[in-house]
């Protein structure tokens, strides 16, 4: 069974809000990024595989290797390079990068131009054929415990939701939509790498640290240098539950992990779908007010103001309770675990350089579905 995104998600957008480049910047910023994830998935009752290499001359797809080989940790270097305008026919941009990226001394961007219908596009999340249900409801629980904690759950229902509550919702849904492709706001250029179709897969020993020199013949020229403490994280690894087993959804969630160096506060969050029209919300954060957590990258100045707040775990942080219960009659439950750690920025340029960095675990946590679907597998 999947999670019926096309719902879940857009109106998971208007609680965790989707952001592009912060700031109030001028109307002809430029902005670069050079963003490093280490990831990993988990799927309860699958055994995790050993970390061995694949064979020479042997990758899998960027979104394919996790599931295809659950347990085992991806390293994985992006380039976006945003610019106003629609860069001319035969521009070019490449990104010089140090020796210890192992990927030669330079990156070749490919261009994006959008095209008049996608700048143009509406995501329809109005309630009937192909929208919305009526009765779609959102549970959301959040901070850890053992049990519910009182004045919750939040529930909120598209049919009790205002038409300026609506119209927010149908924005977020568009910002997500355009940060998953390459398309990022009509009338703007998107340099990226790795290729389509190609993963940016990194070498186990690879690091980030050294110099980077952006070079381009439409929107500017940018150096900027990363230090030694800044490099891909280790990935996030759990000493409880053992997800070998399903964990039994009736009972508390305990999650303890591995304590990963240099990271800046960790976020996580688990979502299960029960039935097609109710979507179960848990988050870490200790505060409701949760709105600023995406899964993307974040500035080093955003984790500290969100650990402070209680909206994000410190980084000496190595548990995290799921109230009994709330995923027991659900579908399927699916959680992700993010650890930001540090990065490198200039406060001008032209584009605007920042190097982040991030380590992911992605967790299959059971459900009814996933339970019939193993004891079908054999038939």
């Amino acid at each position: 069974m999947r999670l019926p995104m096309s719902i879940a998600g857009a109106l998971l957008a208007s609680l965790v809000a989707l952001s592009a480049p912060a700031g109030q910047a001028r109307q002809d910023q430029a902005f670069l990024g050079v963003f490093a994830e280490t990831s990993i998935m988990r799927i309860a009752g699958m055994p995790a595989l050993p970390d061995i290499e694949l064979p020479e001359g042997i990758t899998l797809p960027g979104q394919a290797g996790p599931m295809m080989m659950p347990g085992k940790p991806q390293r994985r270097l992006e380039v976006r390079l945003w610019s106003p305008g629609i860069a001319p026919q035969g521009a070019t941009a490449s990104l010089a990068i140090p020796a210890g990226l192992k990927l030669g001394p330079k990156l070749d961007l490919t261009l994006y131009r959008p095209k008049p219908e996608e700048s143009k596009g509406e995501v329809d999340l109005a309630p009937g054929e192909g929208g919305t249900p009526p009765d779609f409801t959102i549970k959301r629980y959040w901070g850890s415990s053992p049990t519910v904690k009182p004045g919750q759950p939040e529930v909120t229902r598209w049919d009790g939701l205002t038409p300026e509550q609506k119209a927010a919702m149908r924005d977020q849904a568009r910002k997500a939509e355009s940060m998953r492709s390459y398309f990022y706001k009509p009338d703007w250029t998107t340099g990226y790498w790795p290729p389509e179709k190609k993963p940016g897969t990194i070498a186990k020993d690879a690091a980030l640290a050294g110099h980077y020199a952006l070079t381009t013949t439409y929107t500017g020229n940018v150096e900027i240098d990363v230090p030694d403490k800044v490099n891909f994280l280790a990935p996030l690894e759990l000493s409880s539950p053992d997800l070998e087993e399903a964990p039994d959804l009736a009972k508390p969630i305990a999650f303890r992990w591995k304590a990963v160096p240099n990271v800046l506060g960790y976020h996580m969050m688990i979502i299960g779908m029960q039935g097609k029209n109710t979507l179960i919300l848990w988050t870490s954060s200790e505060i409701k007010s949760d709105e600023g957590v995406q899964f993307d990258f974040m500035q080093m100045a955003e984790v500290a103001e969100r650990v402070k707040s209680t909206a994000f775990m410190a980084p000496n942080r190595v548990d995290a309770t799921v109230p009994a219960g709330i995923f027991r009659d659900c579908d399927i439950v699916f959680g992700t675990m993010i650890g930001y750690g540090p990065g490198a920025a200039l406060a001008e340029g032209q584009p605007l350089p920042r190097v982040q960095t991030k380590t992911v675990l992605q967790m299959m946590l059971g459900g009814k579905q996933m339970k019939l679907d193993v004891d079908g597998a054999g038939e």
